[in-house]
This record gives structure tokens, C-alpha cells and sequence, in this order.
């Protein structure tokens, strides 16, 4: 089921940098008015984006502001922002954290920030606009995913965990969608994308699944943006990483997939010298910085 997006109220989580930055820059270019959100300390930066679009593209929009981790951080957005605007059409679940290194020795503020925001927040945000849009058979909701919600990935474990669940959970909303429905509910499911999400996280540049792929958020939202407003449940940006993720991970014995898992998600300076290695990322990321954007 196509969905038309020019003239669209669009709500994105965490939009004033990274994914949620280039998804909201995506939609206005489809026309769609924007409601921006993010955190407090983020509110200059959220405003001076928000009055961009609006240059750019004629368009319409709002920012607030909150933390969605907090109690009740949720309810207090959704009933801000239907004081403000009068409905949502499509809801952008993008905000979220990660953390690289042992779950052993993972700091349990961060677990908890992570577990709340990645999992929490998506779900009580897509349980207060679902029941509109299902009442007037028509929006949708986006849900930022990852390719590791197809399987665990240590050092990456709580992060990797909480994409399965919002894998699991979008793809169960979907089915639960009335017969013949015009609600769209997809994830977009990117690999390493290069925003400041990687470096926050603590994750080195040698991690081994950022050489095997990493793309620019452009690479990410643009095909993200085009398959949501076609219906499609589920979109992975990059023909390489469908074959990988959506092609042989499902076909991977489990044994097999958990020795794997062992060996990918480790650090090339567990097997290359350090001045191949330092050879090696220059001409991968040919001087830039990966956390650009």
C-alpha cells in the first residue's frame, strides 16, 4: 500500500543530528510538514534545523523538546504535540543510543537509558498514535531498526537486543493492522551509518563490521524514505547487506552463526599489525571523519 507523503505531518524522535536529521531533511523534500523533537540541550541547534527546512522547501514545522527516557517523557510529547498540531500522519520512531564493549562491563545507567529509550519510548510513542490513524485508515509509523536485529552481536549485545525487539514488535503491529488497512508500519534497518551515534557509543574504527559496511546517512534515508511511502514492511539500504543480513543469516545454521558472530564482531588489531591496520582505515575512510553528520 503506496503512501503519499507531500503534505504530511511527520514526527521524528532525535531529529536535530544523524539519521533523524537526514530522515526529517528526506521527508521535507517529499513535501511533508515536520514536527522535530529531541532533547533539551539540543533545542538551538533543533530550531536553527527546523527554520532551514522551512527555507528550503516551503514547508510547515514545529521542535519540541524532552527527554522520552524520563517517566512519563512519552505521554508528556504526545500530549504536547497534539495541543499544537492538529494530527499526526506519520510517526518516525529514530531516537536512540548504543554502546560498545562487554555487556560484563556495560554501566547500568546506560543500560537503562538504552532499554528506555530504544524500546520504552517506540512502543509507548507507536501505542498513543496507532489507534488515529487506524480510526481514519490512513499514516503510518517508521521504526529505525538495524541489520543487527537479525542476530546477536556481542559487544553489542543490549543494543543488538533492543533492535530485535523493535523488529519483532513493528512486524507484529503490522499484522495486527486491520484487513485491507492504508496504515504503513516498516523499519528501515540501516548497517554502520556514519553519525556521532558510532563515536558516543565508543565503538573503534577497526570494529570489523564497519569495514565490512558502513554508509553515509544520505546512503540510508533517501532508498529509507522512498520504500516507506511504497509500503514495503521493511527496508535494508544496500543491496550488499540484504544479501548478507535478510539472505544468509537466515540461512546460517545457529552454531555456525554464533561462531561467526564471535569472530566478525572483534577488532581488526586482534589479527592485523598496527601499521597495516592504520594503511588500511585511510583508504577506507579516505581521511573523513566517520562520525561526520
Amino acid at each position: 500500500m503506496e503512501m503519499p507523503l507531500n503534505g504530511k505531518n511527520v514526527l521524528v524522535t532525535g531529529s536535530s543530528m544523524g539519521i533523524g536529521k537526514g530522515l526529517s531533511e528526506c521527508f521535507a523534500r517529499q513535501g511533508s510538514n515536520l514536527v522535530l523533537t529531541d532533547l533539551e540541550c539540543r533545542k538551538e541547534q533543533l530550531k536553527a534545523w527546523a527554520e532551514e527546512l522551512r527555507r528550503a522547501y516551503g514547508i510547515r514545522t514545529w521542535t519540541f523538546h524532552g527527554d522520552l527516557t524520563d517517566l512519563g517523557g512519552p505521554e508528556r510529547l504526545y500530549e504536547e504535540v497534539t495541543r499544537v498540531v492538529s494530527k499526526i500522519d506519520v510517526l518516525v520512531n529514530n531516537a536512540g543510543v548504543c554502546w560498545f564493549g562487554k555487556f560484563s562491563e556495560m554501566p547500568l545507567k546506560r543500560l537503562d537509558t538504552m532499554i528506555l529509550l530504544n524500546c520504552m519510548a517506540y512502543a509507548k510513542l507507536s501505542r498513543l498514535f496507532l489507534p488515529a490513524m487506524i480510526e481514519r485508515d490512513e499514516g503510518g509509523i517508521l521504526n529505525i531498526s538495524s541489520v543487527s536485529a537479525f542476530q546477536p552481536v556481542p559487544t553489542l549485545a543490549i543494543y543488538a537486543a533492543t533492535k530485535a525487539f523493535t523488529q519483532s514488535f513493528t512486524e507484529a503491529m503490522r499484522a495486527e493492522l486491520p484487513k485491507g488497512s492504508r496504515v504503513v508500519i516498516s523499519t528501515l534497518n540501516p548497517p554502520f551509518t556514519r553519525t556521532r551515534l558510532i563515536q558516543d557509543a565508543g565503538v573503534p574504527q577497526d570494529y570489523i563490521p564497519i569495514m565490512m559496511s558502513f554508509m553515509s546517512v544520505e546512503e540510508v534515508v533517501t532508498p529509507g524514505v522512498k520504500a516507506f511511502g511504497k509500503g514495503k514492511g521493511r527496508f535494508v539500504p544496500g543491496l550488499h547487506n540484504r544479501i548478507l543480513y535478510l539472505g544468509m543469516v537466515r540461512f546460517i545454521p545457529h552454531r555456525l552463526l554464533f561462531v561467526l558472530s564471535r569472530i566478525l564482531t572483534t577488532r581488526l588489531s586482534s589479527f592485523i599489525p598496527a601499521s597495516i591496520l592504520s594503511l588500511a582505515l585511510k583508504m577506507k575512510f579516505r581521511g573523513k571523519d566517520p562520525t561526520e553528520k
